[in-house]
């Protein structure tokens, strides 16, 4: 019995051929087939067989369907053709060796590449053709179904790349006239494809065809402009101007001769070690520009041998770019190209040494094993010699350190690095020059291409919201992204949102992303990094994950592990170095989310509960001792308010003036406002109630008014709930801003405290607004802008009235909007607050609208313009053309309102992904 799935599924017993019943029967044997002598689990059958919600029956259909298949193979125990149940797992088939053409096919592909190994390329190349005749159409060609789709896809790939292969033998033995008829046939069938047209370009070139080989070339550069808009790679460019030069480097090749007795000799060595290229490839433009101008410089311009050092976090795609690139450039390098995983960051297993990184490279540039030095410095020297005026790629990939490198570097300019590293390699790029190409996190754009490229576009496009979910939970890591991207093509029935729902609970994030792959796994990759640092290092990458967030300072994480500062910037910048932590802005680190969950198991099982929550209180102590000490020097009213001394080991900021103090809030906002969440989850009170407190005293201190007089808000717990309302209206949390607030009105009402409780009401307006309670929120900006102005406090009674005025505008009542967005800009203009008029403005206009009065709507809007163009807001900019646009439009001016809207667009183009889904929310453009 034997079997075919390199073409349409056929069976044959002797020369009869065997029927296999119908599309389930078939779909079930090919599948059983392509995991020839494996067990295929029960649950891949199924999903195979139905790509949505299976029947309730769809264990029994598939037992049926293996019942007839066996009726049909008749075929005795362990003999081919042979399925047995494997308990309650799933079923193996049982296939001979010679009765199944896949399994030829990868047994001819291995013969080849020993023939190639022993340098006899002319049995490669007929090994290489006899494995390509075992094909006759597509792989398992007329069945349907995504996971047969999918297997069938990999196959046809992985035949396309013998081809490819066996192409350049061919090339390389002269042999260009056999080649030309396949490729254009395979040109013909995939048109965009860049290594056929190339392979095709030489062998007509070869053949005296030169103007065909042109043409084919500005076919495909047509071809990729017409239908991509992309141009033609830099390598097919470069064989383009040789073949128009006629350069001698795209010559054929001398006719190898046979030896006396022996095979046929190939030519000199040629390595080509380059692993295939992802299919799925995604963003990283600019890192490709700066590797192609780098390559084309030393090209023009000679000098010493290019090094490129790319670096980055585990996971983040380092591997995948370095091959693309050499992959696209190969074509540059005809004299080979060199590949080594030096295990720098490897599971189980010790780094690569040089000495044996280079006895490889000389195996595959052919010196006999007896020729090969045993010393590092002997065998560096004749690797450097035969590379001496050669046009080599070397891919150095998963490099440890600058040491393990070294070496391995070649002495001629002719030739190009491309390393790999999640360390910085700093060393060779100040002593060899290297180029540092540092990758960081895929964009939100990026991440959404990579998983459509992925699940299919159509699968992405049917989910979106989730889709983008999707991508923040798993940080815009590739690696994480491929694994939840796996996950969802193995379970076809698996919704992305039910992976979101999943993702969602950091605790057991990873877990979600196990796909029981060594290789893939989150945490072992992680593991590779964080195994090679001191211990103090990893305890500070432990201790970070009890840290609030987003980011931190040196002197905070001093006070959070209970070091020295200097101690703390060393151990920081160690995590640097191995891309575990970034510094996002100079003097501030973070980490993504997946790295922090991560440190947090890892703190979870390494540092008890005691020491974790002891390394809370530190944190929280320090950012309360210095808050304090800011808020004294910014506060012409002494703060009442008596701190005990900090935990040992915290280590408060010492701030030298008001300025210094301002500087320090303002960078500190973020962080803050979560420490006083952390504190309030953790059960530390005092920490949040008093840094809620201090919180609120400095930001009524912030208003351009600074002519008004201080809030007396003195030592009352009162200002404890505003500061927590604030901070957690700031946070979204408006259930617990309008329990604080509340509280905090009562207290300044007992106490007849006009101004906090003006304040107060404020803050209820605005959290009230956010809720959609627009009338509740109407009468507290009211009662606040009548408070503030018995006060005299000018800027809080502006900000009330026209808090006030948008607010009956969406209540409807326009002309009381237009009254009290007057009042509200009047007072603007006294105080000089020209962003707070630009609002003012707009929410006249709002009113004008809603009157009818377009002429007087369109004059408010472009005065609001001028203002936040003379600001540069771009952002408030695009709601005010929003606005402008609607007016135009309900004035019967479309020709304006069209012009108003494409200048909105254009400058949304220019913005953040982040800024223009908020502001394409807030304005439907």
């Amino acid at each position: 019995m034997r079997f075919r799935v390199l073409g349409a599924l056929e069976g044959w017993s002797g020369q009869t051929r065997i029927p296999f019943g119908g599309p389930r029967e078939q779909r079930v044997l090919a599948l059983l087939l392509l995991e020839a002598n494996r067990t295929v689990s029960l649950s891949h059958l199924v999903d195979a067989l139905w790509d949505e919600t299976p029947p309730a029956t769809a264990g029994k259909q598939i037992r049926n369907a293996v019942s007839r298949l066996r009726s049909a193979l008749v075929a005795g125990p362990g003999e081919t053709g042979d399925i047995t149940a494997v308990g309650d797992a799933g079923y193996r088939m049982a296939v001979s060796e010679g009765a199944l053409d896949s399994a030829e096919f990868d047994r001819q592909v291995a013969a080849a590449e020993s023939a190639r190994v022993a340098g006899d390329l002319a049995e490669c190349a007929e090994l290489l053709g006899a494995a390509l005749e075992l094909w006759h159409g597509p792989a398992l060609a007329g069945l349907s179904g995504r996971v047969i789709e999918a297997r069938a896809a990999a196959w046809n790939e992985r035949r396309l790349a013998v081809q490819e292969t066996y192409t350049d033998h061919q090339l390389a033995l002269g042999r260009h006239t056999e080649v030309v008829a396949s490729l254009s046939a395979i040109v013909a069938e995939y048109p965009l494809r860049e290594k056929p047209v190339s392979q095709l370009m030489l062998a007509l070139h070869r053949g005296g065809r030169q103007s065909e080989a042109l043409a084919a070339f500005h076919g495909l550069r047509t071809r990729l402009a017409d239908e991509m808009g992309l141009d033609v790679p830099p390598a097919l460019d470069l064989l383009h101007q040789r073949i128009l030069a006629n350069d001698p480097s795209v010559a054929a090749p001398e006719k190898p001769r046979a030896t006396e007795g022996g095979p046929v000799a190939a030519p000199a060595r040629v390595p080509r070690q380059l692993p295939a290229a992802s299919r799925h490839f995604t963003g990283r433009r600019r890192q490709l520009k700066l590797l192609d101008e780098l390559l084309d410089h030393a090209v023009q311009f000679g000098g010493t041998a290019v090094i490129s050092a790319i670096d980055g976090t585990a996971g983040i795609g380092k591997t995948t770019l370095a091959i693309h690139w050499a992959q696209r450039n190969a074509e540059r390098f005809p004299d080979g190209q060199l590949h080594v995983n030096l295990r720098g960051f490897a599971p189980g297993s010790r780094p690569l040494a040089p000495v044996e990184a280079i006895r490889g490279f000389l195996d595959a540039l052919g010196v006999p094993a007896e020729s090969v030095p045993e010393e590092l410095d002997a065998r560096a020297a004749l690797y450097r010699t035969l590379l001496a005026g050669r046009r080599v790629l070397i891919v150095l990939d998963n490099a440890r350190d600058t040491d393990q490198v070294r070496p391995l570097l070649p002495g001629s300019t002719s030739c190009a690095v491309v390393i790999t590293s999640r360390s910085q390699l700093t060393g060779l790029i100040a002593a060899e020059g290297a180029t540092p190409v540092t990758l960081d996190l895929l964009s939100a754009v990026e991440s959404l291409d990579l998983l459509a490229r992925r699940l299919g576009p159509e699968r992405t496009a049917a989910e979106p919201e989730a889709a983008a979910e999707l991508v923040e939970l798993c940080a815009r890591l590739p690696l994480a992204l491929s694994i939840a991207a796996a996950r969802a093509l193995v379970s076809p029935r698996l919704s992305l949102a039910d992976l979101v729902a999943a993702l969602r609970d950091v605790r057991h994030r990873l877990d979600t992303l196990d796909i029981g792959d060594a290789s893939t796994d989150l945490r072992a990759v992680f593991s590779w990094s964080y195994g090679h640092l001191s211990d103090c290092t990893r305890r500070m990458f432990r201790l970070l994950s009890v840290h609030p967030g987003p980011d931190i300072t040196v002197p905070a994480a001093a006070s959070l592990t209970g070091v020295t500062v200097t101690e703390a910037r060393r151990a920081l910048y160690d995590l640097t170095r191995a891309h575990l932590v970034m510094e996002h802005v100079p003097g501030r680190f973070t980490f993504h989310d997946l790295l922090r969950a991560y440190a947090g198991e890892l703190a979870a099982t390494h540092d008890s509960e005691a020491e974790r929550r002891t390394v809370l209180l530190r944190v929280l102590d320090h950012y309360l001792h210095t808050a304090h000490a800011s808020a004294r020097l910014l506060s012409p009213v002494p703060i009442p308010l008596t701190l005990g001394d900090p935990e040992p080991g915290a280590v408060p900021e010492t701030l030298a003036d008001a300025r210094r103090a301002a500087e320090w809030m303002e960078a500190e906002e973020q962080v803050l406002m979560a420490t006083v969440t952390q504190a309030d989850v953790n059960g530390f009170d005092v920490h949040s109630d008093r840094l809620g407190w201090i919180l609120m005293g400095v930001s009524d201190r912030r208003g351009p008014n600074p002519a008004s007089p201080p809030d007396p808000w003195g030592p009352r717990r009162s200002g404890v709930h505003r500061g927590l309302g604030t901070s957690y209206s700031w946070l979204v949390a408006y259930p617990a801003a309008l329990t604080h607030l509340e509280h905090c009105a009562g207290v300044y009402r007992d106490l007849d405290d006009s101004t906090g409780l003006a304040h107060t009401y404020f803050g209820l307006s605005s959290v009230l607004e956010h809720r959609g309670r627009y009338q509740e929120a109407l009468e507290y900006a009211q009662q606040a802008a009548e408070l503030f102005h018995v006060v005299a406090h000018q800027h809080g009674e502006a900000r009330a009235r026209n808090a006030a005025g948008w607010l009956l505008g969406r209540l409807g009542d326009f002309a009381a909007s237009l009254t009290q967005c007057q009042q509200g800009l009047a007072l603007y203009s006294v105080l000089g607050d020209r962003p707070m008029q630009a609002v003012a403005w707009d929410n006249l206009g709002y009113a004008h609208h809603g009157l009818g009065q377009y002429a007087e709507a369109v004059a408010a809007f472009e005065r609001s313009l001028e203002i936040t163009r003379a600001a540069g807001d771009l952002a408030e900019e695009v709601v005010t053309l929003s606005y402008l646009g609607d007016t135009h439009h309900a004035a019967g001016d479309t020709a304006a309102a069209a012009e108003t809207r494409r200048t909105a667009l254009t400058i949304l183009e220019g913005l953040e992904p982040r800024e223009v889904a908020v502001l394409r929310e807030v304005t439907h453009l």
